[in-house]
């Protein structure tokens, strides 16, 4: 995987009537650092929003995490929108629940040499509030929040 992806956030949460799955995927340098967003909302257990091309993907508040030098971000954001009706999946970190640096993980003699060759994978779990928004021309008609967990991976070196 390392061959293809940098690094990833991906998320499943519920609040209220809604269930989103998304993922914001973005390539290793071979590729352009191009991204690649998946998504999928569901309302009371229906998919009423599917279509990657109509979603835009944002982080706010990013810092670069001491333990694993990664830039994580306090807010992801996922906005949907089709025609008058616009989704805000809004994930908002309140807790690191865990932090790891793969090679740490590896035998000392696999560690050096994943070192040497400059491998520097590292994996992130969050917990905080997810709120689902919807919105119909400009006006919001719907909001529900919920507690979340989603994660950050990466496979490449920050790009910070």
């Amino acid at each position: 995987m390392q061959t293809l992806i940098h690094n990833w956030y991906w998320a499943r949460a519920s609040a209220g009537p809604y269930t989103i799955i998304a993922s914001n995927i973005t390539a290793t340098a071979v590729y352009g650092f191009e991204t690649q967003i998946v998504y999928m909302l569901a309302k009371d257990g229906k998919i009423i929003a599917d279509d990657d091309a109509n979603v835009s993907f944002e982080t706010d508040r990013v810092a670069v995490e001491s333990k694993t030098g990664k830039p994580v971000a306090d807010v992801t954001r996922y906005t949907y929108n089709h025609a008058d009706t616009r989704f805000v999946a809004s994930f908002e970190r309140e807790e690191t629940i865990l932090q790891a640096i793969f090679t740490d993980r590896m035998p000392y003699l696999k560690r050096i040499v994943a070192r040497l060759i400059g491998f520097d994978g590292a994996y992130h779990r969050f917990t905080g509030e997810v709120t689902i928004e919807k919105f119909e021309g400009g006006a919001r008609v719907e909001s529900f929040d919920d507690r979340a967990i989603w994660e950050l991976m990466y496979f490449g070196k920050s790009r910070l």
